[in-house]
C-alpha cells in the first residue's frame, strides 16, 4: 500500500480505475484494486462472505442505539462500530449462525460488574424480572437491560435500579417475540462509563 503525501489524490476515497484510495486517520493511501474473476470464489470464501454478512447485519441492529452511547467512547483510533464488530464476531459460526447468545457482548467499559448477579422471572411466564447481586463500591451505577429472543433485540431499558439497592424488579423490555435471554450491564450516573454485559437465560 502506498501513502499519498500530497496532490489531488488526497481528496479521493474508494475505487478509481485500477486503484483504491483509503482514508485513515487523516491520511490517504492508495493501492492496486484486487483483480478477481467472478467465478474465482472458493467454497471457503463464500462461507466467509456469508458469515461476514451475518455479523454486519447483527452489528447494524445497534448502529444508532448502543454503539454511539457505549462503544464509541471505548474506541481508540477506530470507530465504536468496528470495536463492537470485533468483540462480537467470535459469537458467530463459519456459516454465520449464532453459536451461543451468551457470547454476545452488548456493552463494554472499565466499570467492574458486581459479583453474584442473578436474574429470573418472578413467576413462570411472567414479564417481571427479579435481579440481585452482591454489594460493591459503585453505589449509583444504574442497571440497564436488553431483552432478546428469536434473533431480535429490544430497545435499551434504563431500569432505575442502582447498585446500592442490591437488586430489584423490572418489566421486560418490549420485544416482538418471546424473550429467552436478557443482557444486563451497569452505567455510571452520568452515563459516561459502563460495565461489560452479562447474558442470563430466562
Amino acid at each position: 500500500m502506498t501513502k499519498v503525501i500530497q496532490g489531488l489524490e488526497t481528496l479521493l476515497s474508494g475505487k478509481f480505475g485500477d486503484k483504491v484510495y483509503v482514508q485513515r486517520y487523516g491520511k490517504t493511501y492508495v493501492r492496486s484494486a484486487p483483480k478477481r474473476k467472478e467465478d474465482s470464489s472458493t467454497p471457503a470464501m463464500l462461507l466467509n462472505q456469508k458469515r461476514f454478512k451475518e455479523v454486519m447485519k447483527f452489528c447494524g441492529l445497534f448502529k444508532t442505539v448502543l454503539i454511539p452511547q457505549v462503544w464509541n467512547p471505548a474506541a481508540v483510533n477506530t470507530s465504536g462500530f468496528r470495536v463492537f464488530q470485533k468483540a462480537n464476531s467470535p459469537a458467530f459460526a463459519k456459516d454465520g449462525s449464532l453459536l451461543d447468545p451468551k457470547l454476545i457482548k452488548l456493552s463494554t467499559g472499565n466499570l467492574p460488574l458486581p459479583e453474584g448477579i442473578t436474574a429470573k422471572r418472578a413467576a413462570a411466564g411472567s414479564s417481571v424480572i427479579e435481579v440481585s447481586w452482591e454489594n460493591d463500591l459503585h453505589l449509583q451505577d444504574e442497571l440497564m437491560v436488553v431483552s432478546a429472543g428469536a434473533g431480535l433485540y429490544s430497545a435499551l431499558l434504563e431500569t432505575g435500579i442502582v447498585r446500592n439497592a442490591l437488586g430489584g424488579t423490572f418489566e421486560l423490555p418490549a420485544l416482538a417475540a418471546p424473550a429467552t435471554y436478557i443482557y444486563l450491564f451497569f452505567g455510571s450516573n452520568d452515563k459516561q462509563e459502563y460495565t461489560e454485559s452479562v447474558c442470563v437465560e430466562i
